[in-house]
C-alpha cells in the first residue's frame, strides 16, 4: 500500500508556522485539487446529490468569513466557539478563526445549555457559531438566564451571566433574532475573497484550540492546544503511511473531538481529501447512524476513521443477519463460520483443510458483497480510536477480509501517539508509536507517560490538575495501563482509575470482561461491577432491533410494548451467555449475579459521553438500588 505524499505533503507542513498558513499554501499550490466531497439530501431515506468543494471554491469561503468575523472583533486570541454536528460549515468557519490568529473552542453539539455554558465562561468565548434551532436555543437561554458555574480547584462555585456578543448560524433559526447565517456570509460579494493577511505573531507556540475532555467525572478541562501540537500530530500521520496517498477520508465523528479533528486537518493539510455525510434534520444535531451508515456506503472513501461502537454495530448486525429465515441467511451462515475457523487457523499458524479452503474461496464473491454494503467499493481500511476495540470484532472483521486499524491517543496529545498502520499490525495492540513519539511504563503501576510535539501543555484554567498529570519535563500520564511489546507495540490493559478492586484484593479490567459480552448482537452494553464487593456482577442493556429480528426469524411472537427485559427467551439467551463468558474468566472474576436493564446507555441520557465511552459513576448512582439487590 503506497504511503500519503510524505516527501511533499509533511515537508510542507513541518515547515509550516501555523495551521492557516499551511491551508493557504495548499490553496495557491493546488487550487484545482479536491478538498472535501460532500452528501445532499432533505431527508435520512431520499436520494444523495454528492458535491464537491475544491480549495479555491473553499478559500473564498474561508476568506468571506474571516472578514466578516474580523468585523465582529475576532482578531489574534480571540476565542470562538462552534456548537455542531460535523458538517462543512464547521471546518470552514474554523479554518477562518486560524487565518485571523483566534481560537477555536469546539462545544459537542449533545451538551445541555449549562455544560456549553460552562465552556464558554471557562473559555471566554463571545462569539458563537451554531449549528440549527436547537443550539441556538441553547444560546437564548444563556443570554436570558444566569449559567450555574461548578467548583474547579479553589474557585467555587457560582452563577454567571455568559457574555455572548455575536451569534452566526448554519442554519435558519427563530431562538435568536437577526442572526447572520453562514450561507448569507460566503456568497456576499461585498465581502473580499482575499484572505486577510496572516498575524505575524502566530506561531507554532501559539494555541490554535481549547478542547475539551468530555469526562467521565467532575467538571469539564479544557486542553490547551498549539499550531505545533495540531501540524505535528498530522505531519506523524502522513509519515505512518495509515492514510493513502490522495486518498479518502470519511469523516462523520463529531468535530468537537480531537481524533475528528485530526481527521479534518489531514483533509484540508494534505494529498488526502474528506468526504462527509448528509445532513438531513435542519433542526436538530442528532446523529442518524442509518443515515450515515447509507453515505459510508455511497461516498466510497477508502479509509474510514471510527470509534468501536460503529464496529461493534456492524458486526452484531452482520450476526443477526446470519441467524435469520432463508437461503441468503444460511449462505452468510455459512459464509461467517468458514471465515472465522480459517482465521483462528491463522492465528494459530496452522493450514486449513482443502474443503475448507476451497468453501473460502467459492465465498469470496459473499464477503466481498458484504464490504461492499458496509464500507463502499473503494474501501481499504479503517481505523478505530477513542476507545478500546475489542479483538474479537477486529478479528470478526479480518476474517471476512475487511482491515481495522486500531490506534490511540487522548486529547492531550493532540491527539494520536500510536497506530497499526495496513502493513504492521497485530490485533489487540494499538500498534506502534508515531516518530518522535517518547513512551514510558511506569514501574510501580504500569501507566503509560507519552511525550511529543505534539503533547499539549496542560489545561485551561486548572494550574492543579496540570500539575498532577504533566511532569516538570513534559511527561504526560495518561491515566491507561499498558505494556510495550519487543517489537515496540502498545497494548492498552485498563483505565488506572477503572480498574475495579474486590473485597478480596484482586484487580480487575472490566473493560476485557465487558468486551466478551458485547461480541453478542442482542447485547447493546454491558456495565461490570465489583469494587469493594466479594463478587462480581453485571448490567446489561439490550439491542433491541437485533433482538426482535433475531426472536422473528425463530418464530416467536413479541407484542409492541412487551419488555424483552422479561421475555423468557431473551433471559435464557442472556444467561447463556453469562455461562460462556465465566467459563473463560478466572473464578475471581465470574459474573454471580446480574440485572437486565430496561433502557439502553446513550448520551441523551447522560449515560455515555459524546465518544460513547460509559460514564461509569452515572451508571452507577443511577442504578445503585439494582446493584444493591444484586449483592442482598
Amino acid at each position: 500500500m503506497s504511503n500519503i505524499k510524505t516527501s511533499q505533503s509533511a515537508t510542507t507542513i513541518s515547515s509550516a508556522s501555523s495551521i492557516a498558513s499551511a491551508f493557504w499554501a495548499k490553496v495557491g499550490a493546488e487550487p484545482d485539487s479536491v478538498l472535501y466531497r460532500y452528501a445532499v439530501a432533505p431527508s435520512a431515506d431520499a436520494t444523495r446529490v454528492w458535491r464537491t468543494e475544491t480549495y479555491a471554491s473553499a478559500a473564498i469561503k474561508v476568506a468571506r468569513l474571516s472578514h466578516y468575523l474580523a468585523a465582529q472583533g475576532v482578531t489574534t486570541g480571540t476565542s470562538v466557539a462552534i456548537i455542531s454536528n460535523t458538517r462543512p460549515e464547521w471546518m470552514l468557519v474554523d479554518m477562518a478563526v486560524q487565518t485571523l490568529g483566534g481560537i477555536a473552542v469546539s462545544v459537542y453539539q449533545s451538551l445541555t445549555a449549562t455544560e456549553a455554558g460552562f465552556i464558554l465562561y471557562d473559555s471566554g468565548a463571545a462569539v458563537v457559531a451554531v449549528e440549527n434551532e436547537e443550539q441556538a436555543q441553547k444560546i437564548s437561554w444563556l443570554r436570558a438566564n444566569k449559567c450555574p458555574i461548578p467548583q474547579r480547584e479553589d474557585i467555587p462555585d457560582t452563577l454567571e451571566q455568559v457574555p455572548i456578543r455575536t451569534v452566526i448560524s448554519f442554519e435558519a433559526v427563530s431562538a435568536i433574532p437577526g442572526v447572520k447565517l453562514v450561507s448569507e456570509i460566503v456568497e456576499d460579494a461585498a465581502l473580499s475573497s482575499t484572505p486577510p493577511s496572516l498575524p505575524i505573531s502566530i506561531g507554532r507556540s501559539s494555541v490554535a484550540s481549547y478542547v475539551y475532555t468530555s469526562g467521565t467525572t467532575g467538571p469539564l478541562k479544557g486542553v490547551i492546544q498549539t499550531h505545533g501540537n495540531h501540524l505535528s500530530n498530522v505531519e506523524q500521520a502522513a509519515e505512518s503511511g495509515v492514510f493513502t496517498e490522495d486518498g479518502s477520508l470519511f469523516l462523520y465523528l463529531p468535530l468537537a473531538h480531537s481524533f475528528a479533528r485530526l481527521i479534518y486537518y489531514v483533509g484540508f493539510l494534505t494529498s488526502a481529501s474528506l468526504v462527509l455525510p448528509a445532513t438531513t434534520d435542519r433542526r436538530t444535531s442528532k446523529l442518524d447512524l442509518a443515515s450515515t451508515a447509507r453515505d459510508i456506503r455511497e461516498g466510497g472513501a477508502s479509509v474510514l476513521p471510527s470509534v468501536p461502537r460503529l464496529f461493534e454495530k456492524m458486526a452484531s448486525t452482520i450476526q443477526a443477519r446470519s441467524q435469520a429465515a432463508g437461503l441468503q441467511a444460511n449462505v452468510l451462515k455459512i459464509c461467517l463460520r468458514n471465515a472465522q475457523k480459517l482465521q483462528e487457523l491463522r492465528d494459530s499458524n496452522k493450514q486449513a483443510g482443502l474443503f475448507d479452503q476451497i468453501l473460502y474461496r467459492a465465498l469470496s464473491g459473499v464477503r466481498a458483497k458484504i464490504k461492499k454494503q458496509l464500507f463502499g467499493e473503494n474501501f481499504q481500511h479503517a481505523i478505530s480510536g477513542g476507545a478500546r476495540l475489542d479483538p474479537g470484532v477486529n478479528r470478526f472483521f479480518e476474517s471476512l477480509g475487511m482491515m481495522v486499524c486500531e490506534g490511540y491517543g487522548l486529547t492531550e496529545t493532540c491527539v494520536a501517539t500510536h497506530v497499526n498502520r495496513p502493513n504492521l499490525r497485530k490485533i489487540g495492540s494499538v500498534g506502534p508509536a508515531f516518530d518522535r513519539v517518547e513512551v514510558s511504563i511506569a514501574p510501580e503501576d504500569g501507566e503509560i507517560w507519552l511525550r511529543g510535539p505534539n503533547v499539549t501543555r496542560g489545561y485551561l484554567n486548572r494550574p492543579q490538575a496540570t500539575k498532577e498529570s504533566w511532569t516538570d519535563d513534559g511527561w504526560f500520564k495518561t491515566g491507561d495501563v499498558g505494556r510495550v511489546d519487543e517489537q515496540g507495540f502498545l497494548y492498552i490493559t485498563d483505565r488506572k482509575k477503572e480498574l475495579v478492586v474486590t473485597a478480596g484484593g484482586k484487580k480487575i479490567p472490566p473493560t476485557l470482561i465487558e468486551g466478551m459480552f458485547k461480541r453478542n448482537s442482542f447485547i447493546s452494553h454491558a456495565f461490570f461491577y465489583g469494587e469493594g464487593r466479594p463478587y462480581c456482577t453485571m448490567l446489561f442493556t439490550l439491542n433491541e432491533i437485533e433482538l426482535r429480528g433475531i426472536l422473528s426469524a425463530e418464530g416467536i411472537a413479541v407484542a409492541p410494548g412487551e419488555s424483552l427485559a422479561r421475555n423468557s427467551v431473551v433471559l435464557a439467551m442472556v444467561e447463556r451467555a453469562v455461562q460462556r463468558a465465566n467459563a473463560e474468566l478466572a473464578s475471581y472474576e465470574n459474573i454471580k449475579k446480574y440485572s437486565i436493564l430496561d433502557e439502553d446507555f446513550t448520551i441523551e441520557n447522560g449515560l455515555l459521553t459524546p465518544t460513547l465511552k460509559m460514564k461509569r459513576k452515572k451508571i452507577t448512582e443511577r442504578y445503585t438500588d439494582v446493584i444493591e439487590n444484586m449483592y442482598r
